[in-house]
């Protein structure tokens, strides 16, 4: 809404500017829309300018406003009551019942019967089996060996020795000698030409550097041819002969006697106990529950609500419409001629 209103404002101040502008024919140029120029003028140049132009306006806003306003409500007030009530429960009742079962007793009774069984029984029965009896005898054979021979060979090598050779090498040591110091005045209780003080000196170790000549010994290398005897060792082929156990197997058959078990079915008398079921009829007593019906009464709290009317304040957000001025910057555009006109 705002620019809007900017937007119309801008276009009337436009208006009025360009109505009061030259009166004359119209002339236009290539980059700006027409413009008024004088009649007499042979070639009309112009050129927009834009200025900025405060404008105050006034703009209505919409504003919110709390207010207070009294309002009428409906509410539900409680109210309590005691009430009697009744209600049927059923109430566990057990009673005894004479009822009858038949069961089953198991007795033991001693019977004859006969039984076949298995007797084991044992005879001696020859077999014959085979074995095998080893025999040894004596083999020669003959193999090949590999018998080693050493001899001595003399070789040669270059060694590398190393010989001490004295040298003198002189070098720079820094040792300290005494030396007389003056230190200044020193106060005596005599007369002196220092002024009541007499000279002081003291002895100070001063470091002197001297040239100090020592022998080393260097280790100059020197190489040499040395002979070396070593053990060379080879191989010459020859044919040996050596016995060997050979182990050769034969087969005999022998007979012995062994003793064999067989089982025989015998028939034979035995007392058993054996389980005799009679049926018998018992007589017992069983628990039976019933539900009997009972009336019980007990209080209950009953809430009932009525309705009443009650009025109170509350605050209200209302729009109310405020005026308020407001200034602007407003560009306008004007035309000016550029080439002279004539009056």
């Amino acid at each position: 809404m705002r620019r809007f209103v900017t937007g119309l404002t801008a276009l009337a101040m436009l208006v009025q500017v360009t109505g009061v502008a030259f009166a004359g024919h119209r002339c236009r140029s290539r980059s700006a829309p027409a413009c008024y120029a004088p009649a007499c003028a042979p070639a009309c140049g112009v050129q927009y300018q834009t200025s900025y132009h405060p404008v105050t306006r006034t703009v209505y806003r919409q504003v919110m406003v709390p207010v207070e306003q009294e309002v009428e409500e409906t509410v539900l007030v409680p109210h309590t009551r005691t009430e009697e009530r009744q209600h049927t429960v059923y109430v566990p009742q057990t009673r005894l019942v004479n009822q009858q079962r038949t069961v089953l007793r198991c007795e033991y009774q001693q019977q004859q019967r006969q039984v076949t069984v298995m007797v084991p029984v044992t005879r001696e029965v020859v077999q014959e089996y085979t074995v095998c009896v080893p025999q040894v005898t004596t083999e020669t054979r003959h193999a090949t060996v590999q018998v080693p021979q050493v001899h001595q060979e003399k070789r040669q090598a270059t060694v590398t020795s190393y010989r001490h050779v004295p040298q003198v090498v002189t070098r720079q040591v820094v040792c300290y000698r005494p030396q007389v110091v003056s230190t200044g005045c020193a106060p005596s209780g005599c007369g002196s030409p220092c002024g009541g003080c007499a000279p002081s000196t003291c002895v100070q170790m001063v470091p002197v550097v001297q040239n100090v000549s020592h022998t080393v010994m260097t280790c100059v290398p020197e190489q040499h041819v040395q002979e070396y005897t070593v053990n060379v060792c080879s191989y010459r082929t020859e044919q040996r002969a050596y016995n060997v156990q050979v182990v050769h197997n034969t087969f005999q058959k022998q007979t012995r006697r062994v003793p064999v078990t067989t089982c025989e079915a015998q028939v034979r008398n035995i007392t058993v106990t054996v389980p005799v079921t009679r049926q018998e009829v018992q007589n017992y007593q069983v628990s039976v529950c019933e539900m009997v019906p009972q009336v019980q009464k007990y209080n209950v709290q009953v809430v009932e609500y009525s309705r009443q009317t009650q009025r109170r304040k509350v605050q209200v957000m209302q729009c109310q419409t405020v005026a308020q001025q407001v200034t602007e910057m407003v560009p306008v555009t004007t035309c000016v001629p550029v080439a002279p006109c004539c009056h």
